[in-house]
């Protein structure tokens, strides 16, 4: 699925902050489109699987003007 895709992205690129960019770029190959919003899909979809809160996430953070960014569990921010 996309969500596993960019989760395995995610996985590959811990701690590192993705534009969406780059993000759609490694999960699917191609570029990412202004008006796509099928990464924030998947973004959200992803918080409500793994996160606790969605609402508040730990794991699958947002980098205001970039992007997003993953912590895995166990690790120090």
């Amino acid at each position: 699925t996309g969500e596993f895709s960019v989760l395995k992205v995610f996985a590959r690129h811990a701690r590192q902050p993705l534009s969406r960019e780059k993000l759609m770029e490694l999960a699917r190959g191609r570029e990412y489109e202004v008006f796509d919003r099928s990464l924030d899909v998947q973004i959200s979809r992803l918080r409500k699987l793994i996160e606790p809160d969605p609402s508040s996430p730990l794991y699958i953070q947002t980098v205001w003007g970039l992007g997003y960014v993953f912590i895995p569990e166990g690790q120090p921010r």
